[in-house]
Protein backbone atom coordinates (compact mmCIF):
# COMPACT_ATOMS: atom_id res chain seq x y z
CA UNK A 1 0.00 0.00 0.00
CA UNK A 2 1.53 3.52 -1.33
CA UNK A 3 0.81 6.00 0.80
CA UNK A 4 2.81 9.24 1.67
CA UNK A 5 3.50 9.97 5.15
CA UNK A 6 3.65 13.28 5.98
CA UNK A 7 3.68 14.70 9.88
CA UNK A 8 0.59 17.26 10.24
CA UNK A 9 1.87 20.59 11.96
CA UNK A 10 0.58 23.46 13.44
CA UNK A 11 1.19 27.10 12.77
CA UNK A 12 1.86 29.54 15.26
CA UNK A 13 1.62 27.23 18.41
CA UNK A 14 0.26 30.34 21.08
CA UNK A 15 3.09 28.42 23.99
CA UNK A 16 5.22 28.02 21.83
CA UNK A 17 5.90 31.46 20.30
CA UNK A 18 5.90 33.04 23.39
CA UNK A 19 8.80 30.98 24.40
CA UNK A 20 10.14 31.68 20.93
CA UNK A 21 10.50 35.68 21.49
CA UNK A 22 13.63 37.79 19.96
CA UNK A 23 15.54 33.98 19.29
CA UNK A 24 13.42 33.66 16.42
CA UNK A 25 14.12 36.92 14.49
CA UNK A 26 17.76 36.03 14.77
CA UNK A 27 18.07 32.80 13.54
CA UNK A 28 15.21 33.22 11.00
CA UNK A 29 14.00 29.41 11.66
CA UNK A 30 10.68 30.15 13.05
CA UNK A 31 9.36 25.88 13.90
CA UNK A 32 11.85 22.31 13.80
CA UNK A 33 10.34 19.28 14.72
CA UNK A 34 11.38 15.37 14.31
CA UNK A 35 10.11 12.23 14.75
CA UNK A 36 10.05 8.68 14.44
CA UNK A 37 6.92 7.23 13.52
CA UNK A 38 5.15 3.70 13.36
CA UNK A 39 2.89 2.53 10.84
CA UNK A 40 0.55 -0.38 10.48
CA UNK A 41 -2.18 -1.51 8.04
CA UNK A 42 -5.34 -3.13 8.93
CA UNK A 43 -6.12 -6.31 6.51
CA UNK A 44 -9.36 -7.69 8.33
CA UNK A 45 -11.56 -6.72 10.77
CA UNK A 46 -9.36 -7.61 13.82
CA UNK A 47 -6.43 -7.89 11.79
CA UNK A 48 -3.49 -4.86 12.09
CA UNK A 49 -0.10 -5.87 11.45
CA UNK A 50 3.29 -3.47 11.61
CA UNK A 51 4.05 -2.05 8.26
CA UNK A 52 7.59 -0.43 10.11
CA UNK A 53 7.59 3.17 10.00
CA UNK A 54 9.46 6.63 8.53
CA UNK A 55 11.81 9.65 10.26
CA UNK A 56 10.94 13.27 9.71
CA UNK A 57 12.93 16.17 10.41
CA UNK A 58 11.98 19.80 9.08
CA UNK A 59 13.35 23.10 10.07
CA UNK A 60 10.76 26.00 8.99
CA UNK A 61 12.01 29.16 7.54
CA UNK A 62 10.09 32.57 6.31
CA UNK A 63 11.94 32.45 2.46
CA UNK A 64 13.48 29.97 0.85
CA UNK A 65 16.06 32.87 0.10
CA UNK A 66 16.96 32.65 3.70
CA UNK A 67 19.55 30.18 3.57
CA UNK A 68 21.12 28.02 0.80
CA UNK A 69 21.82 24.56 2.22
CA UNK A 70 21.67 22.87 5.44
CA UNK A 71 22.52 19.40 7.24
CA UNK A 72 20.58 17.58 10.30
CA UNK A 73 23.39 16.14 12.87
CA UNK A 74 22.30 12.89 15.35
CA UNK A 75 23.92 9.74 16.83
CA UNK A 76 22.63 7.72 14.31
CA UNK A 77 25.31 5.80 11.81
CA UNK A 78 24.07 7.77 8.91
CA UNK A 79 24.32 11.52 10.56
CA UNK A 80 24.67 13.82 9.00
CA UNK A 81 21.93 14.21 6.41
CA UNK A 82 21.84 16.50 3.86
CA UNK A 83 18.99 19.06 4.13
CA UNK A 84 16.54 19.74 0.76
CA UNK A 85 14.29 22.78 0.97
CA UNK A 86 10.85 21.88 -0.05
CA UNK A 87 8.74 24.96 -1.15
CA UNK A 88 5.20 23.63 -0.13
CA UNK A 89 6.38 23.79 3.55
CA UNK A 90 8.73 26.21 3.32
CA UNK A 91 11.26 24.21 5.30
CA UNK A 92 14.72 22.73 5.15
CA UNK A 93 13.69 18.54 5.31
CA UNK A 94 14.85 15.01 5.69
CA UNK A 95 12.67 12.14 5.56
CA UNK A 96 13.92 8.51 5.53
CA UNK A 97 12.04 5.75 3.34
CA UNK A 98 9.73 3.35 4.54
CA UNK A 99 11.33 0.96 6.97
CA UNK A 100 9.80 -2.30 7.16
CA UNK A 101 11.25 -3.01 10.74
CA UNK A 102 10.37 -0.62 13.20
CA UNK A 103 12.85 -1.29 15.43
CA UNK A 104 15.37 -1.10 13.13
CA UNK A 105 14.54 2.48 12.17
CA UNK A 106 14.81 2.85 15.99
CA UNK A 107 18.64 2.19 15.74
CA UNK A 108 19.34 4.11 12.81
CA UNK A 109 17.40 6.98 14.38
CA UNK A 110 18.05 6.91 17.97
CA UNK A 111 17.19 9.33 21.29
CA UNK A 112 19.48 12.51 21.80
CA UNK A 113 20.31 15.83 20.35
CA UNK A 114 19.05 16.53 16.70
CA UNK A 115 20.76 19.91 15.21
CA UNK A 116 19.85 21.57 12.38
CA UNK A 117 22.42 23.61 10.77
CA UNK A 118 21.70 25.97 8.14
CA UNK A 119 23.93 27.99 5.89
CA UNK A 120 24.41 30.57 3.30
CA UNK A 121 21.91 32.92 2.14
CA UNK A 122 20.73 35.99 4.06
CA UNK A 123 20.70 34.49 7.14
CA UNK A 124 23.49 31.65 7.68
CA UNK A 125 25.01 30.18 9.74
CA UNK A 126 22.08 29.14 11.90
CA UNK A 127 21.59 26.20 14.41
CA UNK A 128 18.60 24.56 15.65
CA UNK A 129 18.48 21.74 18.41
CA UNK A 130 16.33 19.17 19.38
CA UNK A 131 16.89 16.63 22.21
CA UNK A 132 14.59 13.84 21.09
CA UNK A 133 13.34 11.86 24.02
CA UNK A 134 11.90 8.66 22.30
CA UNK A 135 9.25 7.53 24.86
CA UNK A 136 5.54 9.33 24.09
CA UNK A 137 4.15 6.74 21.47
CA UNK A 138 0.27 6.19 21.95
CA UNK A 139 -1.36 2.80 21.47
CA UNK A 140 -1.94 1.58 17.79
CA UNK A 141 -4.92 2.74 16.28
CA UNK A 142 -7.75 0.39 15.07
CA UNK A 143 -10.94 0.44 13.09
CA UNK A 144 -13.78 -1.53 15.02
CA UNK A 145 -14.78 -4.44 13.38
CA UNK A 146 -18.38 -3.08 12.29
CA UNK A 147 -16.52 -0.48 10.93
CA UNK A 148 -14.29 -1.83 8.80
CA UNK A 149 -16.59 -4.34 7.69
CA UNK A 150 -18.93 -2.02 6.59
CA UNK A 151 -16.24 0.09 4.91
CA UNK A 152 -15.96 -2.81 2.04
CA UNK A 153 -18.60 -2.48 -0.44
CA UNK A 154 -19.64 0.80 0.95
CA UNK A 155 -22.24 2.59 -0.77
CA UNK A 156 -21.40 5.88 -1.44
CA UNK A 157 -24.14 7.95 -1.91
CA UNK A 158 -25.43 7.27 1.86
CA UNK A 159 -23.05 9.28 4.71
CA UNK A 160 -21.40 6.39 6.50
CA UNK A 161 -19.70 6.56 10.68
CA UNK A 162 -16.38 4.76 11.09
CA UNK A 163 -15.68 3.85 14.89
CA UNK A 164 -12.54 3.34 16.11
CA UNK A 165 -10.76 2.24 19.54
CA UNK A 166 -10.09 4.98 22.63
CA UNK A 167 -6.63 6.95 22.51
CA UNK A 168 -4.69 6.14 25.09
CA UNK A 169 -2.59 9.62 25.71
CA UNK A 170 0.90 8.88 26.41
CA UNK A 171 2.00 10.69 29.54
CA UNK A 172 4.78 12.11 28.37
CA UNK A 173 3.15 13.93 25.79
CA UNK A 174 1.97 17.36 26.53
CA UNK A 175 0.03 17.90 23.21
CA UNK A 176 -2.01 14.93 21.78
CA UNK A 177 -4.82 14.78 18.81
CA UNK A 178 -6.62 12.08 16.57
CA UNK A 179 -6.92 12.71 12.79
CA UNK A 180 -8.79 10.83 10.41
CA UNK A 181 -8.51 10.83 6.50
CA UNK A 182 -9.42 9.12 3.43
CA UNK A 183 -7.22 9.25 0.36
CA UNK A 184 -8.38 8.17 -3.65
CA UNK A 185 -6.21 5.65 -5.34
CA UNK A 186 -4.36 8.91 -6.65
CA UNK A 187 -3.21 9.59 -2.84
CA UNK A 188 -5.57 12.48 -2.93
CA UNK A 189 -7.56 13.58 -0.07
CA UNK A 190 -11.19 13.42 -0.38
CA UNK A 191 -12.09 13.62 3.48
CA UNK A 192 -10.30 14.99 6.07
CA UNK A 193 -11.07 15.49 9.84
CA UNK A 194 -8.34 16.91 11.61
CA UNK A 195 -6.85 18.34 15.42
CA UNK A 196 -9.68 15.90 16.54
CA UNK A 197 -9.90 15.86 20.54
CA UNK A 198 -8.25 12.42 22.13
CA UNK A 199 -11.87 11.20 23.57
CA UNK A 200 -13.23 11.35 19.93
CA UNK A 201 -14.29 7.30 18.62
CA UNK A 202 -15.79 8.50 15.56
CA UNK A 203 -16.41 10.25 12.72
CA UNK A 204 -18.91 10.80 9.91
CA UNK A 205 -18.18 10.37 6.47
CA UNK A 206 -20.90 12.73 4.39
CA UNK A 207 -22.83 10.87 1.76
CA UNK A 208 -22.16 11.55 -2.00
CA UNK A 209 -18.04 12.09 -0.66
CA UNK A 210 -16.77 9.09 -2.10
CA UNK A 211 -17.48 8.02 -5.65
CA UNK A 212 -18.93 4.82 -6.55
CA UNK A 213 -16.96 1.63 -7.89
CA UNK A 214 -13.78 3.23 -6.54
CA UNK A 215 -10.78 2.02 -3.83
CA UNK A 216 -9.71 3.99 -1.08
CA UNK A 217 -7.43 4.19 1.73
CA UNK A 218 -8.18 5.40 5.26
CA UNK A 219 -5.46 6.71 7.40
CA UNK A 220 -5.86 6.93 11.08
CA UNK A 221 -3.47 9.11 13.21
CA UNK A 222 -3.19 8.49 16.81
CA UNK A 223 -0.87 11.77 17.29
CA UNK A 224 0.92 12.63 20.39
CA UNK A 225 3.59 15.19 20.69
CA UNK A 226 6.36 16.78 22.58
CA UNK A 227 6.60 19.92 22.50
CA UNK A 228 9.01 22.89 23.27
CA UNK A 229 11.78 25.22 22.47
CA UNK A 230 15.71 25.19 21.66
CA UNK A 231 17.29 26.80 24.77
CA UNK A 232 19.77 28.58 22.61
CA UNK A 233 17.69 29.90 19.68
CA UNK A 234 14.70 30.58 21.15
CA UNK A 235 13.27 28.56 18.16
CA UNK A 236 10.06 26.40 19.34
CA UNK A 237 10.14 22.69 18.41
CA UNK A 238 8.04 19.38 18.37
CA UNK A 239 8.79 16.02 18.96
CA UNK A 240 6.05 14.03 16.60
CA UNK A 241 5.05 10.77 17.68
CA UNK A 242 2.46 9.73 15.32
CA UNK A 243 1.18 6.46 15.12
CA UNK A 244 -0.75 5.61 12.12
CA UNK A 245 -2.58 2.83 11.12
CA UNK A 246 -3.82 2.16 6.99
CA UNK A 247 -6.49 0.10 5.65
CA UNK A 248 -7.84 -0.31 1.83
CA UNK A 249 -11.74 -0.59 0.80
CA UNK A 250 -13.79 -0.35 -2.21
CA UNK A 251 -17.49 1.42 -2.49
CA UNK A 252 -20.20 -0.31 -4.22
CA UNK A 253 -21.00 0.21 -8.08
CA UNK A 254 -23.25 2.91 -9.42
CA UNK A 255 -26.94 1.15 -9.04
CA UNK A 256 -28.91 2.46 -11.94
CA UNK A 257 -31.27 5.27 -11.28
CA UNK A 258 -35.30 4.45 -11.33
CA UNK A 259 -36.02 5.91 -14.41
CA UNK A 260 -32.90 4.43 -15.83
CA UNK A 261 -34.46 1.06 -14.60
CA UNK A 262 -37.46 1.78 -15.84
CA UNK A 263 -36.20 2.71 -19.37
CA UNK A 264 -34.39 -0.91 -19.15
CA UNK A 265 -37.89 -2.62 -18.75
CA UNK A 266 -39.21 -1.14 -21.22
CA UNK A 267 -36.24 -2.05 -23.52
CA UNK A 268 -36.90 -5.34 -22.35
CA UNK A 269 -40.05 -5.80 -23.35
CA UNK A 270 -39.81 -4.33 -26.46
CA UNK A 271 -37.14 -6.63 -27.23
CA UNK A 272 -39.53 -9.81 -26.11
CA UNK A 273 -42.33 -8.34 -28.44
CA UNK A 274 -40.00 -7.92 -31.59
CA UNK A 275 -38.96 -11.96 -30.76
CA UNK A 276 -42.58 -13.03 -30.62
CA UNK A 277 -43.01 -10.98 -33.44
CA UNK A 278 -40.47 -12.72 -34.92
CA UNK A 279 -41.41 -15.94 -34.67
CA UNK A 280 -45.09 -15.67 -35.60
CA UNK A 281 -44.12 -14.69 -39.28
CA UNK A 282 -41.65 -17.20 -39.43
CA UNK A 283 -44.27 -19.84 -38.38
CA UNK A 284 -46.79 -18.32 -40.90
CA UNK A 285 -43.90 -18.46 -43.44
CA UNK A 286 -43.55 -22.12 -42.80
Amino acid sequence: MQVKHKFIYIVGLALAGVVAGAGMAQAQVTNADVGVNPTFEQTGATTVSSTGGFFSARAFVNSSTDFTGGTLTYGGSGSPQTLGFVPVDTAWEYGSPQDPSFSDLQTQFPTGAYTFNLTGGAFGPASVTINYAGDAYSNTPELTTDSFTGLQGLKAADPYTVSFNNMVVNSNANLSFIFFSVVNSSNTPVFTQSFLPTDTTSVTIPGGTLLPGQTYTFDLNFDDRITGADPNSGVPTTQFYDTQTLGSFSTAGAVPEPSTWAMLLMGFIGLGGMIRRRAVLGAQAG
